[in-house]
């Protein structure tokens, strides 16, 4: 966890403004950990709320292109979240609930049939990646 909290606020904090995908990413990677990841997690970012409201207020355009606003708008509904308890126990109620439909714990890869071996989800299975059928193709070959 302290890796992966390290990297992503160092991601968010003191960016150059043309870097607003980067501080975007992190902020969909907290909003995820928030209602998917530990106790821990809420609390981090909790103690983290002074950088979030920084980046409400968030700037960088391209040309007239308003490129910060998904940015402003990702840390406003975060702080919004974390500013309510209650909030937050039905946003993890609900990624609890949508974990449980579609699998429980299990990684998204191992149930999309990509090693699986079967012809249900995915792209197709081993066989036709490897003798080259299947899969949409790239047109390379």
């Amino acid at each position: 966890f302290g890796i992966i909290s390290t990297v992503m606020w160092e991601s968010m904090e003191g960016q150059r403004p043309a870097a607003w995908r980067v501080v975007f990413k992190g902020l969909t990677l907290l909003e995820h950990l928030i209602k998917n990841g530990s106790e821990r997690c809420v609390d981090d970012a909790r103690n983290h709320g002074h950088s979030l409201r920084a980046l409400q207020q968030f700037n960088y355009y391209e040309g007239t292109i308003d490129r910060g606003q998904g940015v402003r708008e990702k840390s406003k509904q975060i702080m919004e979240m974390l500013s309510d308890d209650e909030r937050v126990r039905e946003e993890r109620m609900k990624a609890r609930k949508l974990r449980e439909k579609f699998g429980g714990s299990k990684s998204v890869a191992s149930n999309t049939g990509y090693r699986s071996g079967g012809g249900g989800g995915g792209y197709g299975n081993e066989s036709s990646w490897e003798s080259g059928g299947g899969g949409g193709g790239g047109g390379y070959g």
